[in-house]
């Protein structure tokens, strides 16, 4: 049995694929995820992509392989890039672009922080973007004045303008997540001189999905990076 691991700043994402049995997962914060949750029965392989350094020596005494630059570049070609710094989760959405999907192509992760990624037609990673989430742009309104509250993410936008401070920042946070990330497929777009295929995917993905000003994306699903993890060492 293999297991597969997609440790992001919130979730943790826990994939097993056993030949001749059911597949099944598993979701757990990663505040508290530890070892002793994976089930090691028959388990011939780890594979994980991690974004939480503190982690990385607990994988690598459990002998799980990492996701790196060097291992995706037998299916994406990152030569355009500074990869010292890119994030394991970001390589794996990579991948998975390049393995399943019709190039150009731009994946956003709709999570904690929304990255995205661009892979061309001759499957090289051109870069991406990082922008903060919806709910970590709340987060530092909140930390960062004396009277504004914590709002709850919504499923829709509230009516412009904002008639009470709650509408207010809904309006101010929510409205310019959207309009950055349209923002950024139009320079895509410009950049490659046609339309590239879009995926949505993390937890937060249904918001977007449903604004008109980014129309057109396909749901990617919320398994989209651990499916890229699977994809890369499968």
């Amino acid at each position: 049995m293999r297991c597969y691991l997609n440790i992001g700043n919130t979730h943790t994402q826990i994939l097993y694929i056993a030949p001749d049995r059911l597949n099944f997962s598993d979701t757990v914060n990663t505040a508290d995820f530890s070892p002793e949750m994976i089930h090691t029965d028959d388990l011939s392989f780890i594979g994980a992509a991690c974004v939480v350094e503190r982690l990385f020596p607990v994988l690598k005494d459990i002998n799980a392989r990492m996701v790196t630059p060097e291992a995706a570049s037998k299916f994406v070609d990152f030569s355009l890039v500074d990869t010292s710094t890119l994030g394991q989760d970001r390589i794996a959405n990579a991948v998975h672009l390049t393995r399943r999907a019709v190039l150009p192509a731009v994946s956003l992760d709709f999570g904690t922080c929304i990255t995205a990624e661009v892979v061309d037609d001759q499957k090289r990673f051109l870069g991406g973007a990082i922008f903060p989430g919806r709910t970590l742009t709340r987060r530092a309104l909140n930390l960062y004045t004396s009277k504004l509250p914590v709002v709850e993410l919504a499923d829709e936008l509230p009516p412009c303008p904002g008639a009470n401070t709650v509408d207010a920042i809904r309006l101010g946070t929510d409205a310019a997540a959207v309009d950055a990330v349209a923002g950024f497929l139009a320079r895509v777009e410009k950049m490659l001189g046609c339309r590239p295929t879009v995926y949505a995917c993390g937890g937060d993905r249904a918001f977007f999905l449903r604004a008109p000003e980014l129309a057109g994306m396909t749901d990617g699903g919320d398994d989209f990076t651990l499916r890229g993890v699977e994809l890369l060492f499968g």
